[in-house]
């Protein structure tokens, strides 16, 4: 249930201001990411397996939970501190700059996942349909793993913008007439094939 107001936040770089007696991995100081979570029981078979995203006993979201030590309400990353626990605290290279890390937090790991997971590389194929937050993501994934990657969009904007990011070939989508008839979508031909400029 969600407690108001509340503005969610969790997208989160900044910097280590304290640590608990028993933390060993961060000092005051240290650049540090953290995404949708801040923590979990830790000892359910979800969270043994590194799944705490799932955490049978409930785990807690950066934003809008109830903190399982104290009680008190977790308000994200745009409170002027947080509290995590160690396990969902990331190090951030002082060379990355911030605004480009912090979509990795969110859209980055919900794409890498998936295709680490199956393990996309080269000679697979991948279809990104949106080039939203995540959809962007997918697609300089997809690239990086050396994937080859095609694009559905309704947007000529958007194709064209998976063009200019040497990203995919595109291939534009288009409603069903009033009538119920499709209309001939558009095909882009701009291709990407890892080490192929």
């Amino acid at each position: 249930m969600t407690h108001y107001p509340v503005v969610p936040g969790h997208e989160i770089v900044g910097t280590v201001t304290a640590v608990g007696s028993s933390v060993a991995g961060f000092k005051p100081g240290d650049r540090v990411g953290v995404g949708c979570l801040v923590d979990s029981c830790r000892q359910c078979a979800s969270c043994e397996d590194g799944l705490e995203q799932y955490c049978e006993n409930g785990s807690v979201a950066t934003y809008n939970s109830e903190d399982r030590h104290d009680g008190s309400r977790t308000w994200g990353g745009y409170s002027e501190s947080i509290v995590v626990s160690e396990r969902f605290v990331l190090r951030i290279p002082q060379a990355l700059d911030p605004a480009a890390a912090a979509p990795l937090l969110c859209a980055g790991i919900t794409t890498y996942s998936p295709l680490k997971h199956f393990g996309v590389g080269s000679g697979h194929r991948l279809g990104v349909i949106g080039m939203g937050g995540l959809g962007h993501m997918g697609i300089k994934f997809g690239r990086a793993l050396a994937a080859e990657v095609t694009v559905f969009t309704r947007s000529a904007a958007k194709a064209a913008e998976a063009e200019r990011q040497g990203g995919a070939s595109c291939h534009r989508l288009y409603r069903r007439g009033r009538d119920g008839s499709c209309r001939r979508p558009l095909s882009f031909s701009a291709q990407y094939r890892a080490g192929v400029a």
